[in-house]
């Protein structure tokens, strides 16, 4: 197309040079020799027509020249800057032609051309248009307004910025970093807390199903492990004032949950205990050992567990008991002492006595003679241990 023009200009302009040199050659110019001192007319005056004028001009450059060499000169001069001219702006014409003649696409003129997806020609790059002519999208590291919370143009989905281009929070039900759980839900009562962390005991929230309490740790009403506290279950709970918990009583541990010791007022049968009268005093029907103080009365009065024969006591305390035949008969003596409540017999006395006194008449509980022992009265022994015979008395020890 180019060429055709380029060919369609040269050839006026060569007919129109053909034109002048007739025109030269009808008319005889009367210069031969020198051109005559004159004025010589600008380039504009002989060109502002668009053809070549022969007024005023010299018939001659030189020796052996011509009008027709001088005219065809000038004329070749101007034909030739005609036509770069005419060149150059139809190259620049062609340069901004697409591969299919038509412009270029301009981005921002606000026409979708050719290869745009979309122009909205303005320079609002967070709008749906880009400045690029690109259809705003999420991905595209723009935030557009309106749209998108975030765009952090990658593809991560756990980050701050999802790949919907949605902010990250806890209960979006997408886990981003820094959350270690996100359900999604409003439920703080299951496995995922609406903090996004994995409920556990301890966190002061009651998991349904799996926590009876949850007190932030122990408290008086519940333990450390998220269960109901109580006396018995087998967890000590400080928090509820328990010393230990056996699951039970214990040697070590009373039933009330707290540590097992003779003289605390509660009877452990499990730490071997009779009685527990809140003190270690003795004497007192308690022992300091928590075993009952068993001893003998003032005239106090029995039969021989062997052999039925009467006895009395004739004088006691918690240490000492003064036991003697009542009348006579046969004893053992050693059984009748721990019955009482004492370790063992002391001191043993022969066969001259009466009732509560040493060969003297008159004498009875009420009424004690002399305590002498002799050492004498022994006669035997049965399945039932010693034996100490007819009228005889004795001690009784701790």
């Amino acid at each position: 197309m180019v060429r055709a023009i380029i060919g369609g200009l040269a050839a006026l302009w060569l007919g129109g040079c053909s034109g002048g040199e007739a025109l030269d050659t009808g008319n005889t110019n009367p210069f031969t020799t020198a051109p005559p001192t004159m004025p010589m007319a600008s380039t504009a005056e002989n060109t502002s027509t668009g053809a070549p004028t022969t007024d005023n001009l010299p018939t001659s450059t030189g020796e052996g020249g011509s009008d027709s060499e001088a005219t065809t000169s000038t004329t070749d001069a101007t034909t030739d800057g005609t036509a770069t001219a005419t060149a150059t702006a139809t190259a620049t014409a062609t340069a901004t032609m697409g591969t299919t003649g038509e412009p270029d696409p301009v981005c921002g003129n606000g026409v979708i051309e050719t290869g745009e997806a979309c122009d909205d020609g303005n320079q609002i790059d967070t709008d749906a248009c880009r400045n690029s002519c690109v259809a705003a999208a999420c991905g595209d590291g723009v935030v557009q307004m309106g749209a998108e919370a975030c765009d952090d143009g990658n593809q991560v989905d756990d980050d701050a910025c999802s790949n919907a281009c949605k902010a990250g929070a806890c209960g979006d039900g997408a886990v981003q970093m820094g959350e270690a759980c996100d359900d999604g839900n409003v439920v703080n009562e299951d496995a995922c807390l609406n903090t996004c962390a994995v409920a556990k005991c301890g966190d002061s929230v009651v998991q349904s199903g799996i926590e009876v309490c949850d007190g932030g740790g122990e408290t008086p009403q519940c333990n450390g492990d998220c269960t109901a506290a109580a006396c018995g279950d087998g967890k000590v709970n400080a928090a509820a004032g328990e010393q230990c918990d056996a699951g039970g009583q214990t040697a070590q541990c009373d039933d009330d949950c707290t540590t097992a010791a003779c003289g605390d007022g509660k009877i452990n049968a499990a730490a071997g205990e009779d009685c527990d009268d809140g003190n270690v005093n003795a004497n007192d029907g308690c022992s300091p050992a928590c075993k009952i103080e068993v001893f003998a009365q003032k005239c106090q009065q029995g039969n021989d567990p062997g052999t039925g024969a009467p006895w009395v006591v004739c004088d006691a305390n918690a240490n000492w008991a003064w036991v003697s035949a009542n009348n006579q008969g046969s004893y053992h003596h050693e059984l009748i002492c721990q019955n009482l409540g004492y370790s063992g017999v002391g001191q043993i006395g022969g066969t001259c006595g009466n009732v509560c006194g040493y060969c003297q008449g008159g004498t009875s509980c009420q009424a004690n003679g002399q305590q002498v022992f002799d050492g004498g009265g022994a006669c035997g022994q049965d399945g039932l241990g010693p034996l100490l015979c007819v009228t005889v008395h004795w001690t009784c020890v701790k």
